[in-house]
């Protein structure tokens, strides 16, 4: 089922009126950019915190990678 504000817009267009039909395009595009913002305000709001933690972990995980190699390194040297 299309939204009130399509149907708008090709009532417009059927008609021939040009500033309805802007008028209709323009409340149709508004419409659905709002929606889209609001989903991606809902992703950021969901991810704010998690990206956080999880870039912690990697920061942490990338510490003891290194302090591996390193006892490795010196476990060769002393062998």
């Amino acid at each position: 089922m299309a939204s009130e504000t399509v149907t708008n817009l090709v009532q417009a267009m059927v008609a021939g009126d040009a500033l309805e039909t802007e008028n209709a395009f323009n409340a149709a595009i508004g419409e659905k950019l709002s929606s889209k913002l609001e989903d991606m305000r809902q992703g950021v709001a969901q991810n704010m915190f998690k990206s956080s933690d999880e870039e912690g972990a990697d920061e942490v995980d990338a510490q003891d990678d290194i302090e591996t190699a390193e006892v490795a390194q010196e476990t060769e040297e002393t062998e």
